[in-house]
């Protein structure tokens, strides 16, 4: 390393910032980026990557500490992520390595209630200690890395600790119906509830016939991005009447399981700069575009998954939207070449005939290249009054 020493620390931590980056781009935003929802596989990877670096010496332990705890899993080690985290390292810091963490990953298995308890759980008291973390996640049981599926199905019997929680800011929610009922931790109401400044909002795991409510209406008033797995009428119901959002302008809707969208519309359709429609055959069932725009008057952007959305029908000119975003994740159940171009082509007409005469940007995501070696396709793209973006 004695050539490497001569480089700064400040230059070192760079390198390792970028080695240890999270594989998903948007683990620790708390604004809106278009189709970033997807969880990746890599993270057991990084996470092993982090463990490597701060072992290789005492300087680069030093340098590395920070980026290990930055993001943290509460798994079976309880006990022993707790002293790492609380007890601190050389008797002057008071606070631990738990001042690094800003992401925490709380599987239901870390909360479970089987036995009647006075002391409190211990992954509620590491959260405690976290006073600086930002996001949480609460993944879908049995789908955390490193669980194994257990023989017998975590039980929750008993009420729950519940904390405070004021510096969160992103929270993602894999609803699970025995964990709601003891409350706590383990309920989204409560969590919400403890989470005044959160500004962005996952929500999933909940079926057709999930039902869930709150004994309190449920105000975020720095909400600004909301995503919803699968946008259910109970869902859509709670977001409406139930719920309070006066910031929000970032909606994301992955998938959808109800006949409209009218009341969604009608409740924040004002309020709404950005809409993006996920990567699900309920898109292509009928119009959702069309309506969502006119419904829409301060639309900005909008993204979609364009083999997965029906092409949308306008009666009249948007002289709002700016930015359209355009996915091109294949469609399997799409039965050939022609019924793909078919699509295809009805998106691109009714883009180039008109109905946006503010459009300005267009942004494909994923691979275009089967599509754009088309010369007529391309034509229409690149010899448009707007600029075309290109994302993997």
């Amino acid at each position: 390393m004695s050539s490497h020493s001569l480089l700064p620390p400040e230059l070192w931590l760079e390198v390792f910032y970028w080695a240890t980056l999270h594989p998903t781009r948007n683990a620790f935003s708390t604004t809106y980026r278009p189709f970033s929802n997807s969880q990746s596989i890599e993270e057991e990877l990084i996470l092993r990557m982090k463990r490597s670096l701060v072992l290789v010496c005492r300087d680069w332990h030093l340098l590395t500490k920070e980026f290990l705890y930055r993001d943290v899993r509460i798994g079976p080690a309880q006990k022993a992520l707790k002293k790492a985290l609380c007890i601190p390292e050389d008797g002057h810091d008071c606070d631990g390595y738990s001042k690094f963490v800003r992401r925490v990953v709380l599987p239901y298995q870390s909360t479970t209630t089987p036995t009647h308890c006075s002391n409190p759980l211990t992954s509620v008291e590491i959260l405690k200690h976290c006073s600086q973390v930002e996001v949480l996640v609460r993944p879908r049981l049995f789908t955390s890395p490193g669980w194994q599926a257990p023989v017998d199905i975590p039980r929750f019997e008993f009420e729950a600790d519940s904390l405070p929680l004021p510096s969160l800011k992103r929270l993602e929610w894999n609803y699970n119906v025995e964990a709601e009922r003891t409350g706590g931790i383990n309920s989204l109401t409560i969590v919400l509830r403890d989470s005044p400044n959160i500004e962005y909002l996952h929500l999933g795991g909940f079926g057709p016939r999930t039902q869930f409510s709150a004994s309190h209406a449920i105000h975020l008033p720095k909400l600004n991005t909301v995503s919803v797995a699968t946008l259910t009428a109970h869902i859509a119901y709670q977001l409406t009447y139930r719920w309070s959002l006066p910031s929000l302008s970032h909606l994301i809707i992955g998938a959808l399981n109800l006949p409209s969208l009218s009341t969604v519309w009608e409740k924040y359709g004002e309020q709404l700069e950005t809409v993006e429609f996920g990567k699900h055959l309920s898109f292509l069932q009928r119009d959702l575009v069309g309506p969502c725009v006119q419904s829409c008057p301060n639309l900005r952007e909008l993204n979609y998954y364009i083999f997965f959305t029906l092409p949308p029908f306008f009666s009249e000119e948007n002289s709002v939207v700016e930015t359209i975003g355009l996915h091109a994740y294949p469609n399997e159940m799409l039965s050939d070449t022609t019924a793909t171009w078919g699509l295809l082509d009805g998106h691109f007409d009714t883009l180039f005939r008109g109905a946006f005469p503010m459009l300005r940007n267009i942004h494909l995501y994923g691979d275009w290249s089967p599509f754009l070696t088309d010369s007529g396709l391309a034509s229409r793209l690149y010899e448009g009054e707007f600029t075309v973006y290109t994302y993997p």
